[in-house]
């Protein structure tokens, strides 16, 4: 029997709202349409939350604000 399996990349795009600046964030936890834990540079932990509306992951650190479409998803076919 087959079937599918959808895994996420371990690393997101995160970018700065004000200045459009992105780097790359490395996830340490990641929830699909609720929550993304990820450092910046493996110093700085940053958490976005999901936001319906806007389609993206939002949140802030040190009074900016980032937001993230989080990360890629790959499907793959499964064989039992």
């Amino acid at each position: 029997m087959a079937g599918r399996e959808t895994r996420f990349e371990d690393t997101c795009e995160i970018t700065g709202i004000k200045n459009d600046i992105s780097v790359l964030g490395e996830i340490l936890t990641f929830r699909e349409k609720d929550i993304i834990i990820a450092t910046i540079n493996r110093s700085a932990k940053v958490t976005l939350r999901w936001k319906e509306d806007a389609e993206l992951y939002i949140g802030s650190l040190g009074g900016v604000e980032f937001k993230s479409p989080g990360p890629k998803s790959h499907t793959f076919r499964t064989h039992i």
